[in-house]
């Protein structure tokens, strides 16, 4: 019989519950982890940061908005990492564990699924899934790096680089060979980019590729609410799931997926829960202020505020008669003008 809600295991890290923000560039920050955390995500990883970048800085300054963790407000966490050579990870790692501000991370996350051109050009991201030696070695030293610390390897991939080449079984098996003690799955290929429908197929085949390792997987894409949640660990057999862009600017999903769960556990139809957790635009609003004023607080007005608008167009997408409120946010300058815009918004509910 499955268990859809329980804890799930990293080496000697455990998190009470397999529900977790994906990491997202843009998106996955220090703040909005610890607002996802406060509504369900036990576990989020950091935007991606460049191994290279830190060694050859020498310095963690330059990342440290993206390093940045809060381990007493946001729950488990783990720093993502990409890059293509493994002398970069050997560097880094101890570089950042040995930072008082960034020793407390329980997880050092590998980034192999990344598909953006940037990324990929550099040989890191998901075109290691096109050198799974290469990739091998970047885990060996990776798990060699942060054994000392006492700190777990994950790795996160995709189901392969194309359609005629979906390896993602055969990666998961090398990965764990390699040291990782916990591996994540977005079920695309790095030329759908963030397009298309997610084989949760390639999902399944993955976990039995790796059953009876002792090492879980979380299932990434198309987690859409408490339904799909409950469908992806029923179809797969993934460990956890791991919610990507339909958490953007909607941290109520991960209520609305721990809700699910529970009630898949009770044998109960989780699709009665539908539409239970949308927030009223007060509460929307009152988290775009937490939000904003987080993001203002690290990085000074102008530039919290600039980077702000991607998430609140997140924030009221779809949302009724907000189109005209939304594209004047778009083009607020300070944190006053944001406040009096959102408290138009709220007051014509």
């Amino acid at each position: 019989m499955i268990k859809f809600l329980h804890p799930l295991s990293i080496g000697k890290v455990t998190i009470p519950e397999n529900i977790s923000l994906a990491p997202m560039a843009g998106t996955s920050t220090c703040v909005y982890r610890t607002i996802a955390h406060e509504y369900g995500s036990a576990f989020g990883v950091t935007e991606l940061v460049s191994a290279r970048g830190i060694r050859f800085k020498e310095s963690v300054e330059v990342s440290m908005r993206y390093l940045k963790i809060d381990p007493a407000h946001e729950g488990v966490t783990g720093i993502q990492l990409f890059g293509a050579d493994p002398d970069d990870f050997a560097y880094a790692i101890p570089f950042i564990l040995n930072d008082p501000r960034l020793s407390s991370v329980d997880v050092i996350d590998i980034n192999m699924g990344c598909p953006v051109s940037k990324v990929v050009k550099t040989g890191g991201g998901s075109a290691l899934m096109k050198d799974p030696v290469l990739a091998g070695r970047i885990i060996e030293a990776s798990v060699k790096a942060a054994e000392p610390f006492g700190k777990p390897v994950t790795v996160k991939f995709r189901s392969g680089w194309d359609e005629a080449h979906i390896n993602a079984p055969e990666f998961a098996k090398m990965c764990i060979s390699s040291g990782a003690k916990a591996l994540a799955l977005h079920a695309r290929t790095q030329t759908q980019l963030y397009r298309g429908t997610a084989d949760w197929e390639v999902i399944r085949k993955t976990k039995d590729a790796i059953f009876g390792t002792g090492i879980p997987l979380w299932g990434n894409g198309d987690v859409k609410d408490g339904v799909s949640a409950v469908a992806m660990i029923k179809e797969t057999g993934c460990d956890g799931v791991m919610v990507g862009r339909a958490a953007q600017g909607n941290p109520w999903i991960f209520s609305e997926i721990r809700a699910a769960l529970e009630a898949a556990d009770r044998g109960e139809d989780p699709q009665v829960l539908s539409g239970t957790f949308t927030p009223d635009r007060k509460t929307r609003a009152e988290v775009i202020r937490r939000h904003l004023t987080g993001l203002c607080d690290q990085l000074g007005e102008k530039t919290g505020v600039k980077e702000m608008r991607a998430q609140i167009a997140c924030y009221l997408k779809g949302g009724r008669g907000t189109a005209e409120i939304k594209n004047r946010l778009m083009t607020a300058g300070t944190i006053s003008e944001v406040q009096e815009l959102l408290s138009e918004y709220t007051e014509a509910e």
